[in-house]
């Protein structure tokens, strides 16, 4: 085995798992800010949660909706969540949250699992497209994405600099918080 090899594996770990927290911190932000998030969390039950995760034991991100909005939790063993979305390998995670694939892909090409609730998981599945498309330069998210909705500039900028704005926070203050 070549010596890049496990730091390459390594980066990618990293970048998996900052782009879990990323998506967990945007998604909490988004919950609050846009408008179609709100309508899609809210057809959710209370106490509804997911994880999102890497398998075997890779990186994970798990979420709880209450007092309706979605909110980053610590991990419960003890609890199996509503939807569990799962990668089957890292390789698999970082080729999705690179943008390399959309997530409707990766799931059509078997590299991830869901299990769960399955009109709960599309309703996650549209939140996450729709923070794509706020988040992401749309030159990215017409790459991965089926069908890429309109949106106006303003919209796209207004709503990326909150939930940017979201993220650096609970980045911040969960450096803090540590």
């Amino acid at each position: 085995m070549p010596p890049s090899l496990p730091i390459l594996w390594r980066v990618k770990r990293w970048y998996v798992r900052f782009m879990l927290a990323f998506i967990g911190h945007g998604l909490a932000m988004a919950c609050r800010t846009d408008r179609l998030i709100q309508k899609e969390i809210a057809a959710l039950p209370d106490d509804f949660t997911f994880s999102m995760r890497v398998m075997p034991r890779g990186p994970a991100l798990s979420m709880k909706k209450s007092e309706g909005r979605i909110k980053l939790r610590r991990k419960n063993g003890s609890s199996r969540p509503d939807v569990d979305i799962q990668f089957k390998h890292l390789a698999h995670a970082y080729h999705t949250l690179s943008f390399q694939e959309g997530t409707t892909e990766a799931f059509a090409r078997e590299r991830m699992v869901v299990d769960g609730d399955l009109p709960s998981s599309m309703k996650l599945v549209r939140c996450f497209e729709r923070l794509e498309v706020i988040t992401l330069p749309r030159f990215i998210g017409r790459n991965i994405m089926r069908h890429y909705p309109d949106i106006s500039l303003k919209e796209k900028l207004v709503g990326a600099l909150k939930i940017y704005l979201g993220v650096l926070a609970g980045f911040v203050m969960g450096v803090f918080a540590k």
